[in-house]
């Protein structure tokens, strides 16, 4: 059956997405020949690195000029695949991709977009400029209390708890480890619920069984998962029956093995935006695995690992996210065009850390100032006396038992 969505996406971008003209040539395809899900597999998958190689080519040339580069917002991978990427969307497509997954908040929860809600973010971009890094921020005309999820020690996190609580939100979107975080301190310290607080969303990390049993158990709240990323928005959403459901009228997913799209069998995950015209990402790679079913007719994505944050050991024993290392990378990218395309941060022992890092082939002579700029950058206190061993390398591959890549991993035991 045509997937009328994805026939008019694949029709734009063969009109106005170099990338996708030329592949669709040398394949000898027209738009027309790629109309259902099943006609996706004669395009070729798409990677993060072939993206990073040819950035610009992806990019709409309507969005590229005036008016419609007018309307364009930008947005950053999280880093937490270690690729860092710069995302295009077009500011009223953004919304609209936007709109099925409010829809699912609202039919299951009660969740308007008028409700004041927490937020946790790496860096805080003034438009499409990166801005100095602020403890928190008010956003969306005052209904969003924004924090910044670096640093987040155990003191500091006792500080936005009770900002949390004056606040009074009617519900949080964090990332399972900060979540985690907040309520081993809620727990400790015996600190009270906001009276309103009735919805927790977790996204942007695998959620662990001992993580949503912890945060459960702390807020009294059934915790409520949605996978997704910048490049396409909401992938999935956690349904009452516990399961992922695929928001099909936004992505298009596929689970990949052996080069071929399977179900019931797990795999590697691809993506198809339905909204994304300013930046169209088709067959691209998440990163992660799982298994695609079919129930009736829904679509059930299984989650077997994905984006986990692994915890900072410090010297007192305490734990600091590893959000704070997603931070300095995004700094010194910001500063030196984009120079780093690939990173992994090892904790080999208490105040040492070796850095891997892969950089474009055409700026391998910054290698000394990246360096600089990287530990420049490093503003925890409690880090400013760690050793720091950097490892120049050509590619950074996934655990090959896993098919998981980490941007940060704790061997300290």
């Amino acid at each position: 059956m045509e997937n009328k969505n994805l026939s008019d996406l694949i029709n734009y971008a063969a009109t106005h997405v170099e990338y996708y003209r030329e592949l669709l040539n040398s394949l000898d395809l027209k738009a027309g020949d790629i109309k259902t899900v099943e006609d996706l597999q004669k395009l070729p998958l798409l990677t993060k690195s072939i993206v990073q190689g040819r950035h610009d080519s992806f990019v709409s040339d309507e969005h590229q000029k005036f008016p419609k580069n007018e309307n364009v917002i930008i947005k950053r991978t999280s880093g937490s695949t270690g690729k860092y990427l710069k995302i295009f969307w077009d500011y009223k497509d953004d919304i609209k991709s936007l709109i099925p997954l409010w829809i699912l908040r609202n039919r299951y929860h009660s969740i308007s977009p008028a409700m004041k809600f927490c937020s946790f973010y790496s860096v805080c971009y003034d438009g499409n400029k990166i801005i100095n890094l602020v403890d928190k921020e008010l956003v969306q005309g005052g209904r969003n209390l924004a924090f910044s999820k670096i640093g987040l020690t155990y003191e500091r996190i006792k500080e936005i708890y009770r900002e949390i609580l004056e606040f009074n939100p009617e519900w949080l979107m964090l990332q399972p480890s900060v979540a985690y975080l907040i309520a081993e301190v809620v727990k400790n310290e015996k600190l009270p619920i906001p009276s309103s607080l009735k919805y927790f969303e977790l996204s942007g990390e695998y959620l662990f069984d001992e993580y949503r049993k912890t945060i459960e158990e702390t807020f009294g709240i059934k915790t409520v998962n949605m996978y997704g990323c910048n490049e396409t928005n909401e992938i999935a959403y956690e349904y009452p029956d516990g399961k992922l459901h695929v928001i099909s009228n936004n992505v298009i997913v596929e689970v990949i093995k052996d080069n071929k799209t399977v179900y019931d069998e797990e795999g590697d995950i691809y993506v198809t935006s339905l909204k994304n015209y300013a930046m169209p990402f088709i067959r691209y790679e998440t990163g992660d695995r799982g298994i695609l079913h079919k129930e009736n007719k829904e679509l059930i994505l299984e989650l077997k690992s994905g984006r986990a944050s692994d915890f900072i050991l410090l010297e007192n024993g305490e734990k600091l996210n590893s959000y704070v290392f997603e931070n300095i990378l995004e700094y010194t990218n910001e500063n030196m065009s984009t120079v780093i395309k690939q990173f992994q941060i090892i904790q080999t022992d208490i105040n040492k850390f070796t850095v891997n890092l892969v950089i474009r082939s055409d700026y391998s002579g910054w290698k000394e100032a990246v360096e600089e700029s990287f530990i420049q950058n490093v503003k925890e206190e409690k880090l400013k006396n760690a050793e720091w061993k950097f490892v120049w390398m050509d590619n950074i591959c996934p655990n090959p038992e896993t098919g998981k890549f980490k941007f940060f991993i704790n061997n300290v035991k």
